[in-house]
């Protein structure tokens, strides 16, 4: 009775699962080289202008501008458009103060949004305008329906380039070619279900991937079992031999005891990377977190920098390579300039009226882990020349050597500090147990295959296209059922 129910149940679910599944084993081998389109932090720091110290005000007549009770923390200063403009927060609080008080800001219209979208893309052409009011493919996330309408700009030219202008702020939302969409369409599109219908309503999308991967791994269940009890009734006729005749049966059971298991952890972990730790499984830990000392808690404030900004971007700056872009930040609350040239990244230290370039030292980062863990918390220290597990990344290398903070505590706490990053990278259990489920079950982010790229990749085709041949047989199988079904109607 239990068989025949797990039989209908998997027969069920694979009829409306397995092309679901076979798209993400088939878009997932595209992601590996092609994502989903999108405007890059560095596609417009390219367009962006030089910033010329020659008209920029005093720092402090720059903070008196602010509303008052403004945080400064995040303040930067760069040039999208031809004017330099001061920037304070992030995303939709983010305020801009221009940086010339005689520049008055622009009215936001069809004019302003054109004016852009031809600097943008200065070496083409507009073809064409469509005005949106409603999500299409390229934008099909809920938050952009604030800023309808949207201003859709067609260039000439083989690349096929559009651009997505904003009619509420006049910022640039997206930009795609021709070479990106038409990836997309095989690779994220399928994979994250990013349909426009779906994807244009959060919640719908959101349950009706997670209901995709609970019937997923319900169906990879009731296979698993089914598939194994077929291999021990058969066990007389052979080890691993399938007692189905059949074709298709045969190809189904036997790539699916093979690659089932990795099926089931690939729709788990896909689960994974859009939902939290159950609390009923993992409980819910405290993490020591970051701590500082109420001084480093607080960036000191832009007007208690030594250096003058002004003076690091004209003492940076060559005429081969001039400064695009600087940010007030600090370490340990110590005052730096970040600066980024056309080729380079350079932090000074703006403590005192020089031009000193600033590097982290090991004293620094032993002090750090001191206070981090204060007096209550044993700990200990280890300097990596060498990967582990955690402090590795398969997209770029990360820093070495790097210091590793253990604590002695109920989260287990792990802190690697490098000598280039102001932020340590820090687990603790459930982050721990939240990389091995998600990165490392989906991605196959292991040291032991991060480190040989070519094994990487033959093993994660071989076993994307096992997972892809599992799902197409169910398919055959599925097409199969359904005619015998129609004919016995008939």
């Amino acid at each position: 009775m239990l068989t025949k129910l797990f039989i209908h149940i998997h027969r069920i679910l694979g009829l409306i699962l397995c092309i679901l599944c076979f798209s993400w084993f088939i878009s997932g081998i595209v992601m590996i080289y092609h994502s989903f389109p999108r405007v890059s932090q560095e596609d417009r720091f390219t367009r962006a202008e030089i910033l010329d110290t020659n008209g920029l005000p005093a720092i402090q007549d720059v903070l008196l501008r602010l509303p008052a009770k403004i945080p400064t923390r995040g303040l930067s200063l760069n040039n999208p458009y031809g004017d330099p403009v001061f920037s304070i927060g992030g995303g939709r609080q983010r305020i801009e103060i221009y940086a010339d008080t005689n520049v008055v800001a622009p009215v936001i219209n069809y004019a302003l949004c054109e004016n852009r979208a031809v600097r943008w893309c200065a070496d083409r052409n507009i073809t064409r305008v469509d005005t949106l009011h409603s999500l299409d493919q390229w934008i099909p996330l809920d938050h952009y329906k604030r800023e309808f309408p949207i201003y859709k700009f067609y260039f000439e030219g083989p690349e096929k380039y559009q651009l997505y202008v904003s009619s509420r702020t006049a910022d640039i939302l997206q930009f795609t070619n021709s070479n990106n969409r038409f990836w997309a369409w095989f690779g994220a599109i399928p994979h994250w279900v990013y349909f426009t219908v779906i994807r244009g309503n959060q919640n719908l999308w959101t349950q009706f991937m997670y209901w995709a991967c609970y019937l997923g791994m319900f169906m990879c269940f009731t296979g698993f079992v089914l598939g194994i009890r077929s291999y021990w009734l058969a066990r007389r006729k052979g080890f691993l031999r399938s007692p189905y005749k059949k074709r298709w049966f045969k190809w189904h059971h036997v790539t699916g005891f093979f690659f089932g298991i990795f099926i089931f952890t690939w729709i788990l972990s896909g689960y994974m990377s859009m939902a939290p730790l159950p609390s009923w499984l993992f409980g819910k830990q405290d993490s020591s977190g970051f701590r500082q000392s109420p001084a480093e808690r607080q960036a000191p404030s832009p007007a208690s920098y030594v250096l003058d900004y002004r003076k690091a971007i004209a003492l940076t700056a060559t005429p081969d390579d001039p400064v695009k872009t600087i940010e007030w930040t600090h370490y340990q609350g110590l005052p730096l300039y970040r600066l980024r040239t056309v080729s380079k990244e350079v932090t000074l230290d703006a403590s005192a009226d020089t031009i000193r370039p600033f590097r982290i030292t090991e004293e620094m980062i032993l002090a750090a882990a001191k206070r981090l863990v204060g007096d209550s918390t044993t700990y200990s220290i280890t300097k990596m020349n060498e990967y582990d597990n955690y402090y590795i990344s398969r997209r770029r290398p990360l820093p070495l050597p790097v210091y590793k903070v253990t604590l002695d505590n109920e989260a287990k706490d792990c802190y690697y500090y490098n000598l280039e990053s102001f932020r340590p990278v820090h687990y603790d259990t459930n982050g721990r147990w939240k990389r091995w489920l998600y990165r490392g079950l989906h991605t196959l982010d292991i040291k032991f295959l991060v480190e040989r790229p070519a094994l990487w990749t033959v093993v994660i085709w071989t076993l994307l296209l096992g997972g892809a041949i599992v799902s197409f047989t169910g398919i055959v199988l599925s097409v199969k059922y359904i005619i015998r079904l129609i004919k016995c109607r008939i």
